[in-house]
């Protein structure tokens, strides 16, 4: 078996996070266990792919903010002869060229299996909440997967219903194979000192919220909590980590205005691993509330730090988060406020939970996810 994975779209965004992190680890994990892949990237000016050398890829994910490609060549995907060839889209490749309806009927012609990761339906469920060309391309993609794909792994069971529900909404007949693969979470604590640029911050008692600023996350109630508990609580300083989005400019203008930035308030948009690695690890509390996740990554990130972790209860969330996340239901500031004021003025309820959060929940590793896919590969 022959496995095709296209990076072109990681190569652009060159992100750390969220699918950029799942390609990250999947592929670094499947080159160092030396299975059969080739890792490829589209290039328009010739219309074909390219073949990345696997060192030149490891390479890449080492140094992803900056490494620049030195090796590649041109590779006709359509006159591969392996026997079993499978081209799997693991990325975020619903604005990637080329279009997946022409790219997937055409490699279907060649004998080709395809394989898809749907991570959520969000920008055909809620267009409003997606960037301009997601909203736009995302049905196409969606549809090309409908009608080509022969084996679909979703991250949660919600964003699995979502799927089987839309199909049965839009009268598709075709039956498919799919499995469902949650996320890694593990972090090793670092054992690096902390970065000296932020060191009086992860010092302090703060609040954290890590995720890109776009209108389905409720950064903006987290900060009007925060006004609020700032009040009352006067060492508590409020972190945001993450860039921006789409359609937040006013809550950017916000936060880059406001009275207490960098002082009570922060917003950071580029940190490595180890940084963020030392955010998690010293938060009195995380926040992640969002209208509607596939998974939601920072819920399991969080509670692999045994951080008390204030989640949203819709879609995927609960399915990360189970009893061991605290959870709002409307995404209202009063309740935000209700139950970070509960743990910091009970400290011995505080530690408690978070000893109860370091006993028993079991973080799924990002080892688990590669031997999950691998798994089903070798089927």
């Amino acid at each position: 078996m022959q496995l095709y994975i296209d990076i072109s779209e990681f190569l652009k965004s060159r992100a750390l996070t969220g699918i950029q992190r799942v390609q990250k680890e999947y592929i670094q994990k499947a080159i160092l266990n030396k299975d059969s892949l080739k890792i490829l990237h589209f290039n328009p000016d010739i219309n074909s792919f390219e073949l990345i050398p696997n060192d030149e890829v490891l390479n890449f994910f080492a140094d992803v903010k900056n490494y620049r490609l030195k090796h590649y060549e041109p590779l006709d995907i359509f006159l591969q002869q392996h026997k079993e060839k499978i081209f799997f889209d693991i990325d975020s490749v619903w604005n990637a060229t080329p279009k997946r309806r022409e790219l997937y009927a055409r490699l279907k012609e060649n004998d080709f299996k395809i394989f898809n990761f749907i991570y959520d339906l969000i920008p055909f469920l809620f267009p409003a909440y997606s960037h301009a060309r997601s909203a736009r391309n995302f049905p196409s993609f969606l549809s090309a997967v409908y009608e080509y794909s022969d084996f679909i792994f979703f991250d949660s069971n919600s964003a699995k219903e979502d799927f089987f529900k839309l199909k049965r909404d839009l009268n598709i007949q075709k039956d498919y194979r799919c499995k469902v693969i949650p996320l890694g979470s593990d972090f090793t604590k670092s054992s690096s000192p902390k970065p000296q640029e932020f060191q009086e911050l992860l010092n302090s008692k703060y609040i954290l919220f890590v995720g890109t600023l776009e209108p389905r996350k409720n950064q903006q109630k987290v900060l009007e909590a925060f006004e609020l508990l700032i009040e009352k609580y006067r060492d508590l300083n409020l972190v945001f980590i993450g860039k921006q989005g789409w359609k937040v400019d006013a809550l950017a203008q916000t936060l880059n205005t406001h009275p207490l930035k960098n002082k009570k308030l922060f917003w950071l948009q580029t940190i490595d691993d180890n940084a963020l690695n030392h955010f998690y690890q010293n938060a009195f509390i995380v926040t992640y509330l969002s209208q509607y996740e596939g998974y939601g990554l920072p819920i399991a990130e969080s509670l692999n730090f045994s951080n008390i972790t204030i989640a949203s209860k819709n879609s995927s969330m609960y399915e990360v988060g189970q009893d061991y996340a605290d959870y709002i239901v409307h995404n209202g500031v009063d309740e935000i406020v209700d139950i970070i004021s509960l743990y910091y003025e009970n400290q011995e309820l505080y530690n408690k939970k978070k000893e109860y959060i370091k006993k028993e929940y079991k973080p799924i590793g990002w080892n688990d996810m590669y031997n999950a896919l691998k798994s089903a590969f070798d089927d």
